[in-house]
């Protein structure tokens, strides 16, 4: 197979891992002084797409030293224990509240199956390996790791989700964000720059966590965000900002919807008209079907995450 990726400086690479849809999910590979690293790998079914993109590149799979994730939802870490696998030199980095999952994912299996069914993991993330406790090793807040003297830094990064870290990558001044600095398709670029919103994925979602750490992560005045959904975009006071707008205006349906006998769908179709209205004023030119088709994979998730969030905050 012929994997697709985008070169970017830096001896950064970002992979479409072709999960669900083209340019939807990426997993990046650092390359430095004849070593690599994989940042988030997709789910299972993308591991294929990973190893043919080492050998497009003509790195041996002995030269790749980390997995590194940045949290544990399938469509990042799902095909950890596959490719694991296939790296015969290679360590998992994880959070720790995310280890135990990885060493026995029944519970990450059965709680996806659960919310979306047997059918659709089978279909669309294949399966789930375990890793070899020997092969994960925890990352913690402010740890640092050497990629052939290349550093990276660890940073815990709750909101998203409690098991949620970030990578700061002081060569490229970027951050590997997994889905801390949102959720930017490159569809939606224009004049104005990127359009950025937040995935409210269930069940760890928390607006003012989420929020303090987007702006934490400003101070180190990052020049880009290498985000999984999707590639790398420039992250400014702007971007910053843009995102924690969305995420207060996420969270205002959702209290609007609180009571709704249809909770659910309502809090679903309230989001799209949302996002609908925002890629509008953004200058944003794709007819209204092609954007509700960019935005479905989304707007599920987020509705239950919300919900999830409102049953929280009702029991406080």
């Amino acid at each position: 197979m012929k994997p697709t990726y985008h070169e970017l400086e830096f001896n950064i690479t970002c992979i479409d891992t072709e999960h669900m849809r083209k340019d939807f999910v990426a997993a990046y590979l650092i390359e430095h002084n004849g070593r690599a690293a994989f940042v988030d790998t997709g789910c299972y079914l993308s591991v294929p797409n990973l190893l043919a993109t080492l050998k497009e590149k003509k790195i041996e799979v002995e030269a790749v030293d980390h997995i590194i994730l940045t949290h544990i939802h399938l469509d990042h870490a799902g095909g950890a224990g596959e490719l694991i696998k296939h790296l015969p030199n290679a360590n998992v980095l994880v959070h720790e509240r995310g280890a135990q999952h990885l060493i026995d994912p029944s519970k990450l299996r059965a709680g996806v199956i659960g919310v979306y069914g047997e059918l659709f993991f089978k279909q669309f993330l294949g399966d789930l390996i375990p890793i070899p406790s020997s092969k994960v090793v925890i990352a913690k807040d402010g740890d640092i790791i050497s990629l052939g003297g290349r550093i990276l830094k660890f940073i815990d990064t709750p909101g998203h989700a409690r098991h949620h870290l970030c990578i700061w990558d002081e060569q490229s001044r970027g951050i590997f964000s997994g889905d801390t600095l949102g959720v930017s398709y490159r569809e939606f670029d224009t004049e104005q720059g990127v359009l950025i919103f937040p995935p409210t994925t269930p069940v760890q979602f928390d607006p003012q966590v989420w929020i303090d750490t987007v702006n934490k992560l400003l101070t180190l005045k990052p020049k880009f965000a290498y985000l999984t959904h999707f590639n790398r975009i420039e992250f400014t006071k702007e971007s910053a900002d843009m995102l924690n707008q969305h995420i207060n205006g996420f969270v205002a349906i959702a209290k609007k919807s609180a009571n709704e006998e249809s909770r659910h769908k309502t809090i679903k179709d309230s989001l799209l008209k949302y996002l609908l209205n925002i890629a509008t004023q953004h200058g944003v030119e794709l007819d209204e079907q092609q954007q509700i088709k960019l935005f479905k994979g989304d707007l599920e998730i987020c509705a239950q995450g919300l919900g999830v969030w409102l049953d929280k905050e009702a029991q406080k």
